[in-house]
């Protein structure tokens, strides 16, 4: 457009130039005078067509200079599961993938012989940690001139504001050497915290029922999936939780899982309870989660249930096999 009314402009003025030239040439050169009004007609289509001219000139040098910037092209919000594995931390959050950032212990409390429950202060009363659901997060700490690092998930909620509190079950050596640290905190001491880390990715209606298997501490990971899923009102997915430990002492949330199973509600959440060392009058499963267990708690395989799993290696491999024996495809399982 710029280059076009330029050219424009450019030739109106030449032609008129040469206009007027062939006008003063027949009255010098062709022995007659040129009449009046020709002459003055002439003086003003030069006159008129140089103001457009001009005006053309300043109004394209205008656009060019005074130009609005571009705009970049509007990229529609991607869905959560394509934003599996994101290295970026949810919208106001404080926690970053790229580097760890200290947070201070507030609160520990002694939940069983060897289980506590660590809170750890955010940097503002209404700070989030900023963990989408299904992601953890990796603490790092100095243990005895050593750097350790270890995944947790934290119990508290998505939107807990002001902190958020790790469940952690402390194990005696050799194992548990982050855990032993964290037991020896003093309120005020620090950790270093990165995340979101993780590949699962929720979006609501995805399975129509999520079936949920956990090993003792295992259960964090399935605490935070069930109890948001439960939180959001438009949810209706149907949970099923089977949760495995040596001892009845060893079931972490007992007491809160059990509430939520007699609560009810739309998502008809449940719980079934495996032990290796049950006490007496025990009225749960027996021995290591089998396949008997699996069918008689999450019912006949259907396509649109996903399976959760999260415990000690040898016993998720050992579910693998029992699911692909019941029927359920890959695709219907991921692996905390």
């Amino acid at each position: 457009m710029e280059a076009s009314a330029f050219r424009a402009a450019a030739v109106a003025v030449v032609a008129l130039v040469a206009a007027r030239g062939v006008a003063a040439s027949d009255a010098g050169g062709g022995g007659r005078a040129p009449a009046a009004g020709a002459s003055l007609l002439s003086d003003h289509m030069v006159v008129v067509l140089g103001v457009v001219a001009a005006l053309l000139a300043i109004a394209v040098t205008s656009k060019i200079l005074f130009a609005p910037a571009a705009v970049a092209p509007s990229v529609a919000p991607r869905t959560a599961a394509a934003t599996a594995g994101a290295a970026t931390p949810a919208a106001g959050g404080v926690i970053s993938t790229d580097e760890y950032t200290a947070f201070p212990l507030t609160h520990k409390t002694e939940t069983s012989h060897n289980t506590r429950l660590f809170r750890f202060g955010l940097p503002t009363p209404d700070a989030t940690l900023g963990l989408p659901l299904g992601r953890h997060i990796s603490v790092r700490a100095q243990v005895d001139g050593k750097e350790v690092k270890r995944p947790y998930t934290p119990t508290s909620g998505l939107s807990t504001t002001g902190h958020f509190e790790l469940l952690i079950k402390v194990y005696p050596e050799p194992h548990g050497t982050m855990s032993r640290h964290l037991d020896s905190l003093q309120i005020g001491d620090t950790i270093d915290v990165r995340g979101p880390l993780g590949k699962f990715a929720y979006t609501r209606g995805m399975a129509g029922h999520v079936c949920m298997i956990a090993g003792g501490t295992g259960i964090t990971p399935m605490w935070q999936v069930l109890t948001a899923l439960i939180a959001d009102p438009e949810d209706t997915t149907r949970l099923s939780l089977i949760l495995a430990n040596v001892t009845p002492d060893d079931i972490l949330l007992k007491e809160q899982l059990d509430a939520l199973a007699a609560a009810g509600g739309k998502n008809a959440f449940s719980v079934y309870y495996v032990l290796n060392k049950p006490a007496e009058g025990w009225t749960g499963g027996v021995g290591f989660v089998t396949t008997d267990h699996i069918r008689a708690h999450f019912g006949p395989v259907t396509d649109d249930a996903l399976v959760l799993l999260c415990g000690p290696p040898p016993m998720n491999k050992a579910m693998l096999a029992n699911l692909d024996t019941l029927g359920y495809g890959a695709a219907q399982i991921f692996k905390f």
